[in-house]
């Protein structure tokens, strides 16, 4: 995406670092946001002050949602930099018209909105699994179809840094119950880290995802 790129490139950008806060949930942004490195986190909190994952968002996306195309004047949800990462600062009406006379650069932001899409939907049917085993399993895939680098053939190391305290936030069990899944799925050869890193044996996840279906 060379030519999005060269566009971004013009506009002022901002690096924040990993837990730093971008923009809260009702703020009226001053413009488009558009990832060019890391990675953003954008959740919800229930009425209990519980953090519950949205989505994390990767380079090239832009956010809030429908604030590009005008469909929202505010941020619907929380922003925080995942990792380290670094925005630009896009006026809207300078986005869209790039946008309209891009077919390019229109066409590769569908897919990405496309992709959203379908992993917001893997990461509802996580949160309707009625274990919280078959909703860290689902979480798990939710994170590998973002953020998920291929190791060699049916594996995946996720390429971020994210803890059992993390995972539980986004699925609103505690800290404990999270632990003892993640060994479940260890000791069926599903799941292995080391640290904060994960490998998942995709093929074998999925089928075991696909059971409780």
């Amino acid at each position: 995406m060379e030519a999005l790129q060269k566009f971004l490139n013009k506009y002022t950008y901002h690096s924040f670092k990993k837990g730093e806060t971008i923009l809260l949930k009702g703020e009226r942004p001053d413009a488009v946001h558009v990832i060019e490195s890391g990675l953003v986190k954008t959740y919800g909190i229930t009425v209990d002050r519980c953090e519950r994952l949205v989505s994390i968002d990767c380079k090239h996306e832009d956010f809030p949602i429908g604030f590009t195309l005008g469909l929202t004047q505010k941020a619907q949800y929380f922003h925080e930099a995942f990792t380290s990462c670094m925005v630009r600062m896009v006026p809207r009406a300078d986005y869209a018209d790039y946008l309209n006379q891009n077919a390019e650069s229109m066409y590769a932001r569908q897919v990405r909105v496309t992709s959203l899409l379908l992993s917001t939907l893997s990461r509802v049917e996580a949160l309707e699994q009625p274990t919280a085993g078959g909703k860290i399993a689902h979480t798990l895939l939710y994170m590998a179809s973002r953020v998920g680098v291929v190791l060699r053939p049916y594996n995946t190391q996720l390429k971020i840094a994210i803890t059992q305290q993390e995972i539980a936030n986004a699925l609103g069990i505690s800290r404990e119950t999270t632990n003892t899944e993640l060994k479940k799925l260890e000791r069926m050869n599903l799941v292995s880290h080391s640290r904060k890193s994960y490998i998942l044996q995709l093929d074998e996840l999925r089928a075991y995802v696909n059971s409780w279906s």
